[in-house]
């Protein structure tokens, strides 16, 4: 199926409270609208865990200072990483994202994803999408379609496959929302190496 026909397809999906699985750079996603609170609900159901945070993905960073406190450091990061597999933790500043998603909190984890099918969806979209792994707790993170349960798969409007991962590993979280930044998750990024970015700031 042709690019443009499925991202139209996602897009109605989205635009209606579902769900859909799509991938990224790093693993297969499950996506819905981050402003919709009964679409976030079937991604909390979907998962079978109620209580830990999710990100949202975002189409560029000029997206993404409008839903976080951008800051210095965040842009440091930008330029060397991202499109990219790093989520960065930053405090929270529209609440129109669905407050399960940041389970109350004053932060939340942003990232934007280095595959093309995902930034144009995101672009026409217009508004952050759930990133959180099509799997569920304690399962392996998913980098084909195949590997996704079945159980995840018939509970979702639509099944986007474009075959395997580019890193086959979850991005890296970082809280940069003061410094000193704190790892929340190591992921394809190491630490050291972001820290090295932030301390030439």
């Amino acid at each position: 199926m042709k690019d443009e026909i499925l991202i139209n397809k996602a897009l109605r999906v989205l635009k209606t409270g579902g769900v859909i699985i799509y991938p990224t750079e790093t693993v297969y996603g499950l996506g819905a609208d981050a402003t919709n609170h009964s679409a976030v609900n079937r991604i909390f159901e979907i998962k079978k865990d109620k209580f830990t945070p999710i990100l949202v993905a975002v189409s560029s960073v000029e997206m993404a200072k409008k839903y976080v406190w951008w800051n210095k450091y965040a842009d440091a990061l930008a330029k060397k990483y991202l499109p990219g597999p790093l989520s960065l933790l930053l405090s929270l500043r529209d609440k129109s994202i669905d407050e399960r998603i940041y389970q109350g909190g004053i932060k939340i984890g942003i990232r934007i994803p280095k595959n093309e099918f995902v930034l144009e969806l995101l672009r026409n979209f217009g508004k952050p999408i759930t990133s959180t792994s099509a799997s569920l707790p304690g399962k392996k993170h998913p980098t084909r379609v195949e590997e996704i349960d079945e159980e995840v798969k018939r509970k979702v409007d639509l099944v986007i496959d474009k075959g395997e991962c580019e890193f086959k590993l979850p991005s890296t979280i970082v809280d940069i929302s003061s410094y000193p930044p704190k790892l929340i998750r190591e992921g394809v990024i190491k630490f050291e190496e972001i820290m090295k970015v932030v301390e030439g700031v």
